[in-house]
């Protein structure tokens, strides 16, 4: 693998067994057929980021409610701050991508961004155990636990709030359309308040593309006024 000193460097942890790290930064586009190694390594990473991140944020905020940690988790492990932790530590330099995805942009997908980043960290737990694991997610997420600062509030949230305050019903998303082949879709989604007022946005997952639209209806007019 070429600049394989340059990873090391970027995420500070060097790997015994360099085939998984291969598996952990060679997205399912880039074979032929799908990569079976790098979806299992996403779904391991997922679990082991969301249970990391609970054993930190139970240690670091010792009164805080369950309510306030929630809030927490989600903004730790949202596919946001994972692709921003992922450029960061330079990944989108490294993840081996089909010429295709290439082309379209892929290298600064939020969604193959985070998913890269769930990959490499199921990769070092497995070429090492759950401290080494546990290091690189308490060095890497460090400028996101904003101690100092109230939990943040997920706009799909925020917007569930901000209806209520008004006496009016929840937000209604309904999927729109679905583009793009499955490795890469593209969803879109209308977020419907009270009946009269809607708003469109789009993402690489409908979960994506909801909370979008939720921040797009918290800046708008309707929202503000």
């Amino acid at each position: 693998m070429q600049d394989i000193k340059k990873i090391y460097d970027s995420i500070s942890y060097e790997f015994n067994d360099e085939k998984i790290l291969f598996d952990a930064v060679t997205h399912t586009t880039k074979a032929k057929r799908k990569n079976l190694n790098f979806q299992r390594l996403e779904f391991l990473g997922d679990r082991i980021l969301g249970l990391i991140i609970a054993d930190i944020l139970y240690k670091k905020f010792p009164n805080e409610p369950e309510g306030d940690l929630t809030r927490r988790m989600h903004h730790l492990v949202n596919e946001d701050t994972l692709a921003m932790i992922a450029r960061d530590i330079a990944l989108n330099e490294h993840i081996r991508l089909s010429n295709n995805e290439e082309k379209t942009g892929g290298r600064d997908k939020s969604a193959i961004l985070s998913d890269a980043l769930e990959a490499l960290i199921a990769a070092i737990f497995l070429d090492s155990d759950y401290q080494c694991a546990y290091n690189f997610i308490s060095m890497h997420w460090a400028n996101y636990l904003n101690y100092n600062e109230p939990p943040p509030i997920d706009p799909k949230t925020e917007l569930q709030e901000w209806c209520h305050s008004r006496g009016i019903g929840l937000p209604v998303y309904v999927e729109v359309e679905k583009r793009g082949p499955d490795h890469s879709p593209e969803f879109t989604v209308n977020v419907i308040l009270n009946n009269e007022f809607e708003v469109k946005a789009v993402g690489n997952t409908k979960k994506q593309a909801e909370r979008n639209a939720a921040i797009k209806a918290l800046g708008s007019e309707y929202v503000k006024s």
